[in-house]
């Protein structure tokens, strides 16, 4: 049977599209400068995409983002530029790193208030400013060639969009804290070793084996993945109370920055 493909909006270029076949559903997102510039009303076919899947869960949602929409040219263009300190539109840029963070956020809720199990595929230069929605998957699947580069230093960004409670939980806070501070790029091999990614893949081969791991995870039992993915998410009720801490720190800091 061959997947139905379903354009999420169209009048004009969507961001994202959705293939279906039994048993596993494909988002699979197009390249744009960053999440949060897209028009709101492709972001509101994004969540009703969310609430739909909701309603009748796949068995297996693979998510495949293309190379540059978590990259540190993406999380430049978004902060507007090195120079965006001086700029006369720092309001603005202000608003759009808080309107980045509410979509991150908003994004990894879905994911994780979905029953259906989530396998993240991305490729490439990986901002880890923007890592937060594929390290939120519950299987993470990244090509030989990616890497995740540390913009804590190089950016006026902290470091936030769920991206220390995610690395802490899955690291430990020491070495969280190492990977932020003293870690400038994390190869794929390194990212799988310390348990960031479950597999690498040849970038010629990484949505063919991506697909072959969704439906080799998909073979088990619903019940068997339902029961896992919620004893995981179980094991993190503190994630809300995090995320109304961190939006109150992301205003707090996004103000100071773009006021001084």
């Amino acid at each position: 049977m061959r997947p139905r493909r379903e354009p999420l909006n169209q009048d004009r270029q969507p961001s994202f599209s959705v293939d279906r076949t039994p048993g596993r559903t494909v988002l699979r997102f197009h390249p744009r400068e960053f999440l949060a510039g897209a028009d709101l009303r492709l972001l509101h076919g994004l969540w009703d995409f969310f609430e739909n899947e909701r309603r009748a869960p796949s068995r297996i949602l693979v998510v495949l983002v293309p190379p540059d929409l978590l990259s540190p040219r993406s999380l430049e263009r978004l902060l507007g530029g090195p120079d965006a300190t001086s700029s006369p539109n720092a309001t603005k840029i202000s608003d759009r790193i808080l309107r980045e963070e509410n979509v991150i956020q908003r994004f990894i809720e879905n994911v994780r208030g979905l029953e259906s199990f989530v396998v993240g595929v991305v490729r490439g230069e990986i901002a880890f400013q923007l890592a937060a929605p594929f390290l939120a998957c519950d299987y993470r699947i990244t090509s030989s060639d990616s890497v995740f580069v540390n913009t804590t230093q190089a950016l006026p960004r902290a470091p936030l969009a769920c991206l220390p409670w995610l690395l802490a939980k899955m690291v430990g806070g020491a070495k969280a804290s190492q990977i932020l501070l003293d870690v400038p790029r994390l190869p794929a091999q390194d990212a799988r070793e310390l348990g960031l990614v479950n597999h690498v893949a040849e970038p010629d081969l990484l949505e063919k084996e991506a697909l072959e791991v969704a439906d080799r995870l998909g073979s088990l039992p619903r019940a068997t993945l339902i029961s896992l993915k919620r004893a995981i998410i179980a094991s993190s009720e503190d994630f809300q109370t995090y995320q109304q801490h961190e939006l109150m720190l992301t205003h707090q800091l996004a103000s100071a920055h773009w006021k001084d």
